[in-house]
């Protein structure tokens, strides 16, 4: 019961009881102050996550930086809890402007229940068998400290993983065998998840989200681990020639080549998953795939003018579309509805994927002006005016289906070559040598948009439905508004034809073409007030210089468009180029919103780092009239082939008969050109000692040094001319069959070649000519890393280029943590 104050004590005023109060405290024993305190603390904090409801305190939290969270963090139990809430740092995740795959989310927490369950009744098995032969034998003695530990391994382990039966006493039942192989089982992921009830366990993502800004400093950093296709130890399955194309999904690869092949290989193992894929008789120029069950699919087309489908699960031709085009076939899109090609004949053309019939809604549109071009057999339901009935309009012949992969519609807006197209629901984007980016109705063909800007051929683009990003021969990158054909940044960076380009704007969840026009309404209103304010000298806004995304008045080129400068999107956005320079530059936002270089990879040093280049045979083809000195060499060496009486003939493991000195040289011009170049002899990059090379070898290092030398020029100037066209320098010559090397998974391994090189016939070998006086090569070695195509995720980029080897970019750096959640990060598009 509290007990009443005198009423002269409560007659005082606030300060004057304070002091009467702390005079009394004086007085008593220092426990008993301490236990006034102790009484006085519900009045004195109140902790608002005790108090308030959790969906409160959730929205109040949801206000703060993530690294304001981690600080709250350590405030208590309690609030540990609440900070770390998953629903919390999955929005934190997301207003981050990153993206979860929320489909591998659910299979991951799904499968992992359910190994959970499965662990669970194993145990339940086990414990049920191991019950009757206890009762059976009698009650065992068990000593007390042996019952605790048991009881207590156990115990941890149902605790650790949501295992717990109530009226069940725990024992030790369980096979310790089969206890530890299921909790090296369940550590793996254990940091991933969190346990919600007794049988369930979801993603945490507070560990993502840590994960994932672990990688975002990875690429800031430029912190990286390069790779290759194929693997190191296995050089025999590369590519022959140069690499043109490339796609991946998850763990898949797939790449089309010169030498006239698709190969698809595990980014996981870096080796190929099948043989090659023969059926194009010119270089693979584009490929799509999709690897998913009701897909299964691969699509490429050639400088042969071809296009096939094959079955990505087995590698069987589908289906060759004979001359799809009249001149190469420079690049192809498909999603669930069409396949569009595009060619160096100037056309853009959309074909079905599947049956269609007049009136369904994929149908080309006919007869619209300024429209595509239709074949005879679409009809123009266009011309009967509203709603038709299909049974009276249109003959039983007509009704028929079309069958998939039948020409829809022909596009000839372009005044030349149509290099580069995507498509993006109901619009296709393509660019040109014509200099133009044009968007069209991808059901009528009309041309809604038309983008201008670029001084020289365009080589690649990308629309991610808000935006258009494409390169050019005049080295620049432009990102354009649609809907005003606006250009609303300028990239300069490279000194030669940008190649290849994929852009990831990082947009927040709640981004919309009206906010993005709201931003740029506000840019355009300062400019005008800067202009009103006389800040701004008098000048033309076109006269002046590129603006990178800059949101200063004075930086301004363009007003009235529906984009930001920069094209808008959060600070984490990413735009990956390569070029011919030999580089892949990683442009990143700057605080004030321009696009600036964060990183500049080289492709050479990428190369070297995976073992050094390998020119392809076309690059290095030696002229006619050492190709008659050749010949005479290779005729006196034929004599070597032939084995001693009474001696075996030397057979290396895949190959039918000795290697013979054509043969040899074949191998060395792919895998030892490298040493070559660096002065290295060649036995000694095959793993043989320098002061042991064979005569023979060494004759072919010095006639590959010959070729190279006398070949260099002439490939020089051939690429310097192809570069010049309007067309990006897609090379549509093919290596004739009679200079091809065997297929590359017929050929022995490496370690093979060094051992033919060793210990092959050398009996009768005579003393290769004296080779000629060499002149000092002072002119500039020809490049063998022009860009050629790249690709990025959230892990890493891959690109292709004039080498035959692949080669990768990985900023998870070799971390695990990083690798293990990788999964759950949204794919750029």
């Amino acid at each position: 019961m509290v007990a009443s104050l005198p009423e002269g004590v409560m007659a005082l005023n606030e300060a004057d009881r304070s002091d009467f109060v702390y005079n009394v405290l004086r007085t008593l024993k220092t426990s008993s102050v301490a236990a006034i305190v102790e009484r006085l603390r519900p009045l004195l904090h109140i902790d608002p996550v005790a108090v308030l409801p959790p969906e409160i305190t959730s929205e109040i939290f949801s206000y703060l930086t993530p690294s304001m969270l981690l600080e709250a963090s350590r405030a208590s139990k309690a609030w540990r809890e609440s900070t770390l809430d998953g629903r919390l740092w999955k929005q934190k995740f997301n207003l981050e402007g990153w993206g979860l795959d929320m489909e591998e989310v659910r299979n991951f927490e799904q499968n992992y229940n359910n190994r959970l369950q499965r662990a669970k009744i194993q145990v339940d098995q086990q414990r049920q068998n191991k019950r009757p032969r206890a009762e059976m034998d009698g009650p065992e003695e068990v000593s007390p400290s042996r019952q605790s530990r048991s009881t207590s391994n156990v115990g941890t382990w149902n605790d650790r993983y949501a295992i717990k039966e109530e009226g069940v006493e725990t024992t030790n039942g369980v096979d310790p065998g089969s206890e530890t192989e299921r909790q090296e089982e369940f550590s793996h992921d254990q940091e991933m998840m969190i346990r919600t009830g007794s049988a369930h366990s979801r993603l945490n993502y507070h560990y993502v989200f840590k994960q994932k800004r672990k990688l975002e400093d990875n690429w800031n950093a430029g912190s990286y681990k390069s790779f290759q296709l194929p693997h190191r130890d296995y050089p025999e399955e590369a590519h022959s020639e140069c690499v043109y194309t490339i796609q991946y999904i998850g763990k898949y690869l797939v790449s089309g080549s010169r030498d006239r092949t698709l190969r698809i290989w595990d980014l996981d193992t870096q080796r190929l998953v099948r043989k090659p894929l023969s059926g194009h008789t010119a270089s693979v120029l584009c490929l799509q795939f999709d690897n998913r069950e009701n897909e299964d699919i691969i699509i490429s087309g050639s400088s042969d003018t071809d296009v096939i489908l094959w079955r990505f699960s087995t590698g069987k031709m589908l289906r060759k579309i004979p001359h799809a085009h009249r001149e190469s076939v420079l690049n192809l899109k498909f999603d669930h509805r069409f396949l569009v090609t595009c060619s160096k004949d100037k056309t853009i053309k959309i074909w079905s994927r599947h049956e269609l019939r007049p009136g369904d809604r994929n149908y080309p549109v006919r007869g619209v002006p300024n429209g595509g071009k239709c074949p005879a057999y679409i009809m123009d339901l266009g011309s009967s005016g509203g709603c038709i009935d299909m049974d009276t309009y249109l003959t039983p012949e007509q009704r028929k289906p079309l069958k998939p992969y039948t020409p829809l519609m022909l596009i000839d807006s372009h005044g030349a070559a149509v290099n580069a197209i995507h498509i993006y629901q109901d619009r296709l984007v393509s660019a040109s040598g014509d200099r133009y980016v044009k968007v069209f109705d991808i059901h009528s063909g009309v041309c809604t948009a038309t983008c201008r800007g670029h001084t020289k051929g365009i080589a690649c683009v990308q629309y991610d439905g808000k935006r258009i990003v494409s390169g050019s021969s005049d080295n620049t990158i432009r990102i354009y508004d649609p809907a005003t054909q606006a250009e609303v940044a300028c990239l300069q960076g490279h000194h030669r034809l940008v190649r290849t380009i994929q852009s990831a704007f990082g947009d927040f969840p709640d981004s919309s073409r009206e906010q993005l026009e709201m931003e740029a309404n506000e840019v355009d209103q300062q400019y005008y007030d800067a202009q009103r304010a006389g800040s701004l000298a008098m000048r033309s806004i076109r006269g002046q210089g590129r603006n990178a995304g800059s949101k200063e008045p004075k930086d301004i080129m363009a007003v009235g468009a529906k984009l930001p400068p920069g094209g808008g999107g959060s600070r984490w956005g990413r735009i990956i180029s390569g070029s011919y320079d030999e580089t892949i530059i990683i442009w990143k936002k700057a605080s004030d919103g321009r696009w600036v270089m964060g990183h500049r990879l080289r492709q050479e040093e990428a190369l070297r780092a995976a073992g050094g280049p390998l020119l392809s045979l076309s690059d290095i083809q030696p002229q006619q009239s050492h190709n008659a000195a050749l010949q005479n060499g290779q005729g006196n060496n034929q004599q070597t082939n032939q084995a001693p009486p009474n001696q075996p003939q030397t057979n290396v493991q895949g190959w039918q008969n000795p290697i013979s000195a054509p043969q040899l040289m074949q191998h060395a011009m792919q895998i030892g050109v490298a040493a070559v170049q660096a002065g290295v002899h060649g036995n000694a990059y095959l793993g043989s000692q320098p002061n042991t090379a064979s005569p023979q070898l060494l004759a072919y290092q010095q006639l590959l040094q010959q070729q190279m030398n006398l070949s260099s020029p002439a490939a020089s100037a051939s690429h310097a001319t192809s570069a010049a066209n309007t067309m990006p320098t897609i090379s549509t010559q093919s290596t004739s069959p009679s200079s091809s090397p065997l297929p590359l998974y017929q050929q022995q391994p490496l370690a093979g070649l060094a051992a033919a090189a060793q210990n092959g016939p050398q009996q009768t070998a005579q003393t290769p000519p004296a080779p000629q006086p060499q002149v000092a090569n002072t002119t500039t070695p020809q490049p063998n890393a022009r860009v050629f195509k790249l690709q990025f995720d959230a892990r890493r980029i891959i690109c292709c280029s004039q080498d035959p080897k692949i080669v990768g970019w990985d900023f998870a750096n070799g971390d695990e943590r990083i690798i293990e959640c990788t999964r759950f990060f949204d794919t750029p598009q």
